[in-house]
């Protein structure tokens, strides 16, 4: 069935050829312009065919359809023109017509395919850079703005400061209540951060309830003022359940570049430790660690 259409105009186009009254033949025929005439008439058919297979977008598929078909109908009249004798003014202009509004519509499907692909790719770059869940930066685009960021940090001798961050006793809400109010956790938690962020700032979820806030020209005193915003930020955040309501707490360690930082692991290191000393000590606190 999927091709039934240009078989339909292949046919049509025989039967209509084979039909005509022989004595309407026109006995000088332009050979070449007819060979040539045809094998463009074959061309469009194959484009038919073609298109049938490639197109998946509807709305581009029919107005290509409707633009081969016209500009084959134009181009199958010039043919019938070079075998039978025709009004030469009539068969002029539905020539021209049929051309004209064919093309119209293949330039039409050809923007649109061109935008339809434009978008496409647009939203998969969007969805390989950001986490599926929370729809921030993933650790893969985050990791690569980090290693940007330091780099300018140590070239121009810019402030820069990084902040880890761990939901509190995020698996005992998950085992508990299960993965889909933990799931509705993680995203009130990305969206309370974020409201609180800078532009130019930089948050990425590290893996599972891990996250990682990047503080371009930011000391690292000023970090963990911004850390403390984000704490109690996140204290008011509640998820109701059937039965209760879930209160989130949260865990930080921030870090400052330092001028004798030779790698970006450096800084991620300290940022670790301090996000570790701040769990290990009671949870629910922001812990600055100036050097190793």
């Amino acid at each position: 069935m999927k091709y039934t259409y240009p078989i339909f105009i292949l046919i049509l186009s025989i039967v209509f050829i084979a039909g005509e009254d022989a004595s309407s033949f026109n006995a000088d025929i332009n050979y070449f312009g007819l060979a040539a005439y045809g094998s463009i008439t074959i061309i469009m058919l194959l484009a038919l065919f073609i298109v049938q297979k490639i197109i998946n977008i509807k709305e581009v598929y029919y107005y290509l359809l409707t633009g081969f078909s016209l500009v084959y109908i134009s181009l199958f009249i010039s043919t019938m023109d070079k075998l039978y004798s025709y009004p030469a003014d009539v068969t002029d202009i539905l020539e021209d017509l049929f051309r004209l509004v064919g093309f119209a519509f293949v330039v039409i499907a050809i923007i649109k395919w061109i935008k339809y692909n434009e978008e496409i790719n647009s939203k998969l770059i969007e969805l390989a850079s950001l986490d599926d869940l929370t729809g921030i930066m993933n650790r893969r685009v985050f990791d690569i703005g980090l290693k940007r960021e330091f780099a300018n940090a140590k070239r121009y001798r810019k402030d820069l400061s990084i902040i880890a961050m761990d939901i509190d006793n995020f698996k005992e809400i998950n085992d508990q209540y299960g993965h889909f109010f933990g799931d509705l956790v993680l995203k009130m938690f990305t969206k309370e951060v974020s409201s609180l962020l800078r532009e130019g700032d930089l948050f990425g979820r590290w893996g599972g309830d891990e996250f990682t806030v990047l503080l371009p020209q930011t000391k690292a005193k000023d970090a963990l003022h911004v850390a403390e915003k984000i704490r109690l930020a996140v204290k008011n955040i509640s998820v109701k359940t059937d039965d209760e309501i879930i209160n989130c707490g949260v865990s930080l360690g921030v870090s400052g570049f330092l001028n004798e930082d030779t790698d970006v692991l450096e800084l991620i290191e300290r940022a670790d430790k301090a996000l570790y000393e701040a769990k290990a000590t009671g949870r629910d606190k922001s812990v600055l660690r100036e050097r190793n």
